[in-house]
């Protein structure tokens, strides 16, 4: 598992002052860069050596309490590799001070080949970054 804690901001919340829905889902792509960045690799420059994307197909959340502007936020991602050419990210974000369960869910992509948007398999550099 990984983890990585983010600061909130105003822009991220909406009039009643809490983090707008969607954020949720830019805080796990946030923590998913991070991830390849720990590993010492940009995620984008591993995508464009390989010459693959990896599209979102699902995305779900369970939201269990709303994040209040400017709190501290923990994102724990669970990369897994399905098969040959599908990777879901269960994830659940934290409170960082108290540490509630916030939201829990999965994203899940998979891999295509740029030069005609077919799914392909995910080459074994970024295999090796998402089992760490």
């Amino acid at each position: 598992m990984f983890e990585v804690r983010f600061q909130t901001y105003w822009s991220e919340v909406d009039g009643a002052g809490i983090v707008y829905f969607s954020h949720f889902f830019s805080f796990v792509e946030r923590a998913e860069e991070e991830l390849f960045r720990a590993a010492g690799k940009e995620r984008h420059l591993a995508y464009e050596e390989n010459r693959v994307w990896m599209p979102r197909v699902e995305a779900f959340s369970k939201f269990s309490s709303p994040i209040q502007h400017g709190r501290a936020i923990r994102v724990q991602l669970n990369p897994r590799i399905r098969g040959l050419k599908t990777l879901r990210y269960d994830f659940v974000i934290l409170d960082d001070e108290t540490r509630e369960r916030l939201a829990e869910g999965h994203i899940t992509a998979v891999c295509v080949d740029t030069s005609n948007f077919k799914s392909t398999a995910i080459p074994e550099p970024i295999r090796k970054i998402i089992d760490g």
